[in-house]
Order: C-alpha cells, then sequence, then structure tokens
C-alpha cells in the first residue's frame, strides 16, 4: 500500500504536472500582475512548461526504440524535453509585448536549474533528483510570487521526497542535490527580479 501511495504522489507530481500548478496559481491568484492579464501568456507558460515536457513520457511510452529503454531512457528524454521546452519558454519572452516579472523570474528558473541539474547528472555522474529540484524551485518561486499565502505548498517537497525514497528512485543525497539545486537557484532569481 505505501508503494502505491507513493507512486501515485511521484506520478502526479511530475516536473510538468507542478509547472502546471504553479503557473495556474499565478493567474488564479493575480492575473494582471502575474501575465499582465492575457491569457495567451498563461498558455505560453503552459505551452513550454507542461505540454513540451510532458511529450517526452508520451515519446517513451509509444516509440519502441525509447520504450525498450525503460525508466533510464525515459528521464533522460524528460531532461531533454524539459531543457528544449525551457529554452524555447524564454526565447519566447522576446516575442511578448510585455512579460511581468512573475514570468521571468520562473522562466529563467526552470532553465538555469535544469541546465545545471543536466551538467550534475551528465558531467558528474551523480544522479540528483527531478522531482525534488521540480517541486521545490517552484514552490520557492510561487512565494515570493503569490505571498508567503503560498508557504503551505513547502509542505508537498518532503511528500515527494519520501515517494521517491520509497519508490528507490533515489538516495538521500541526490534528493538534497536536485531540492538544493532549484532552491539556491530560485531564490537567487526570484531575489534579483524582484
Amino acid at each position: 500500500m505505501r508503494e502505491k501511495i507513493a507512486y501515485l504522489i511521484s506520478s502526479i507530481f511530475t516536473v510538468p504536472m507542478v509547472a502546471l500548478i504553479v503557473f495556474t496559481i499565478m493567474w488564479l491568484d493575480d492575473k494582471m500582475a502575474n501575465y499582465d492579464g492575457n491569457l495567451s501568456y498563461y498558455l505560453n507558460s503552459i505551452i513550454f512548461f507542461t505540454i513540451i515536457p510532458l511529450l517526452a513520457y508520451i515519446v517513451a511510452r509509444m516509440v519502441p526504440k525509447f520504450k525498450a529503454g525503460g525508466r533510464e531512457k525515459e528521464r533522460k528524454l524528460a531532461f531533454i524535453f524539459g531543457i528544449v521546452g525551457y529554452i524555447l519558454g524564454n526565447l519566447s519572452l522576446l516575442t511578448i509585448e510585455k512579460p511581468t516579472k512573475a514570468m521571468i523570474g520562473l522562466y529563467l528558473s526552470y532553465l538555469i536549474s535544469s541546465l545545471i541539474l543536466a551538467f550534475i547528472n551528465k558531467v558528474l555522474k551523480f544522479k540528483a533528483s527531478g522531482h525534488a529540484c521540480g517541486i521545490t524551485g517552484p514552490i520557492v518561486a510561487i512565494n515570493f510570487i503569490a505571498g508567503l499565502k503560498m508557504l503551505f505548498l513547502a509542505l508537498l517537497i518532503p511528500l515527494v521526497m519520501w515517494s521517491r525514497l520509497i519508490l528507490k528512485r533515489h538516495d538521500i543525497k541526490q534528493l538534497i542535490v536536485g531540492a538544493a539545486t532549484s532552491f539556491f537557484v530560485t531564490l537567487i532569481v526570484m531575489i534579483w527580479i524582484f
């Protein structure tokens, strides 16, 4: 039963789904400040930070070459699709008439965190947790953007980390490195932007 709960938590709080939650909170909390009241800005966030990264999971399960690679191939695809989405998302800010501080801050935080995490994983050969990174930074950001009323969301961080430990996908060091990466990147970016 514990493994089923952990699997459910891990599945719900994938990096693209956390992005959907955070960008939606931004829209619902204060669409004028966070998106200049423009629905297309919100949709831009969803396309580049949720839809494109989610395509990795579809490709991993539907393309035989990737399906045969198992969870490790899916993880690599998730990093690739995520980084591509984040790069395109940041480039899209150049085409937007009035990108907001919230958009710039969160877009940059996602991109920088993912590039550092990719470096840690690929070059340093240390399997830092994408889940821990993907939940921690956005929660730091939403507390800058929407205020401390969102502090309760920080309770999701240990919950997601617990799920990854139970599923034996990461050890505590890998979770801490993933979380610390996005915590510090997001904190620095948000202080700089705001």
